[in-house]
């Protein structure tokens, strides 16, 4: 019996076996534990982009997203931070004609008119259209635990997409089981189902209000662990861009401008309070409203309609500051304040490292940081969000204060000092996102009642997002969710963790 020859394996085979070996992993994990997505819409802005503009702003250079589809036909739109308005993603030159950019577009900061125009710098880098966000799903999460609050998930929309292959009809039907077209009957129908990408706010049998931007569930306000919070606050002004022309007036100072100097050419400010026993403060000149750069910004230009952008005032604010103590006496004190719903909260810091957080006049906590030697600099801030007051000094948190709204419609934004002489280096103001509820109205109570297998979605950019406040049926069934948003690594300068919501209580 002849003996058999057995094939050698060729470098070629066991590189093509390892590739299949890899590929098949590859589907397995994406199958079963994470899959990356595709952002296709603005919805989740800023949290989550979709095509966009990254523009910086010719007055003040404070560079941010614009929503491909947020400008006007005019391609205007208006800066977060000093709200200049101008011409920044129109893709046509001065005679009307298209502007022709290089290929690939993100590489050149240049464009040609039909005429030769030549535009160079920010203002061609502006006419860029820049991709999509791109993140990783966890799809294996939900089978060890429930979904949690304001986390982000990725879900199928609980309605199917359709079209009428007969008339060409096209809607939205609830199921693909006895679908027909509402205009000629028919049953032969194209359909498709659509993921959607939303923050939970609603958790299974629970009853959901939109009040004052908030979200409360079963009559109490739900409150965002810090970790989630820190990932939600927007832009409203940074006193490091200053703009070249004021269109709206930063500060407003009180006790006249003989104790308050000048703006240097970086926005910091001197304050020589040393002689004076009274707080010396200076107020944001202007009201922090819910408009949406990403939407094109139009604060102020619009029509107060509860799904438009820059339709509410919004108190849940955060101020923080890099001050510089010149010159302190015994009784000397750095002072941020804030204004909501009948609270005047504010953050006291004294030379000897003591804080004081006080409620309209009464001090209600107290701790001690580091001290405040004359010449160091150091960042302090105050936040309120969710009926909550959190005073940090560089960076960590020391006081937190949970209170309830009174009768009061003030809101206001101060900094300042009281014997004291002190440098604001930079100061930055930012909100938290005000969710309308869209339905029910601004007079109403209206309620968002969840099944026992359902959840109650939001979408970070409110005006912009179809969510549960616009279906007709609010709950999102539990089976539809595919799984959590856990990173972000496109774009790569963008790149982020996503956090956990928060853990169930009991």
């Amino acid at each position: 019996m002849a003996e058999q020859k057995h094939k050698e394996r060729t470098r070629l085979r066991s590189n093509l076996e390892s590739i299949a070996i890899a590929v098949l992993l590859v589907l397995c994990v994406r199958q079963t534990v994470v899959e990356a997505f595709r952002i296709r819409h603005g919805s989740m802005a800023p949290t989550l982009v979709g095509d966009h503009f990254e523009i910086r702003c010719p007055n003040c250079g404070w560079s941010f997203d614009v929503g491909k589809g947020g400008p006007g036909s005019d391609g205007e739109v208006e800066c977060s931070n000093c709200h200049f308005r101008w011409d920044a993603t129109a893709r046509y030159d001065s005679h009307g004609a298209p502007l022709r950019l290089p290929r690939p577009e993100w590489l050149w900061n240049s464009a040609r008119g039909a005429g030769g125009e030549r535009i160079t710098g920010p203002q061609a880098a502006n006419k860029v259209i820049r991709g999509p966000a791109r993140i990783f799903v966890n799809k294996f999460i939900y089978r060890l635990r429930k979904p949690r609050r304001w986390e982000v998930i990725v879900f199928l929309y609980p309605r199917y997409y359709a079209q009428c292959k007969s008339c060409g009809w096209t809607g939205t039907v609830n199921s693909p089981n006895d679908a027909l077209c509402p205009e000629c009957g028919s049953s032969d129908l194209t359909l498709e189902a659509k993921n959607f990408i939303k923050r939970i706010a609603g958790l299974p049998g629970e009853e959901v209000r939109l009040r004052g931007g908030d979200v409360y569930i079963n009559g109490q306000i739900a409150r965002k662990p810090s970790r989630v919070q820190k990932s939600l606050w927007m832009h409203v002004y940074d006193s490091r861009f200053l703009p070249r022309h004021e269109n709206v007036k930063a500060w407003r100072f009180s006790g006249g401008r003989a104790t308050w100097s000048e703006p240097e050419s970086d926005g910091s400010l001197t304050l020589d309070a040393l002689d004076s026993e009274f707080p010396e403060m200076a107020r944001f000149g202007q009201s922090v409203r819910d408009s949406y750069a990403y939407n094109g910004g139009r604060s102020g230009f619009i029509p107060a309609a509860l799904d438009k952008s820059g339709a509410h005032d919004v108190g849940d604010c955060r101020i923080r500051a890099r001050v510089r103590p010149a010159a302190w006496k015994k009784g000397g004190r750095i002072i941020l304040e804030l204004r909501d719903a009948g609270h005047v909260l504010t953050a006291a810091f004294s030379p000897t490292g003591r804080v004081a957080l006080n409620d309209n006049g009464a001090e209600v906590r107290d701790g001690t940081a580091a001290r405040l030697p004359p010449d160091r600099a150091e960042w302090i801030s105050l936040e309120n969000y969710d009926d909550r007051a959190v005073v940090k000094v560089g960076g960590r948190e020391l006081l937190r204060y949970d209170y309830t709204p009174r009768n009061g419609d003030e809101k206001a934004i101060s900094f300042g000092a009281r014997e004291a002489k002190v440098q604001w280096e930079r100061v930055i103001i930012e909100r938290d996102i005000y969710y309308a509820d869209v339905r029910h109205g601004l007079a109403s109570n209206g309620a968002y009642r969840l099944g026992p297998h359902e959840y109650f979605v939001l979408g970070d950019n409110n005006p912009a997002s179809s969510d549960s406040r616009r279906w007709t049926h609010p709950g999102i069934p539990a089976r539809n969710i595919i799984g959590r948003a856990i990173f972000v690594f496109w774009p790569v300068h963008k790149m982020k963790w996503l956090p956990a919501g928060a853990p169930p209580v009991g």
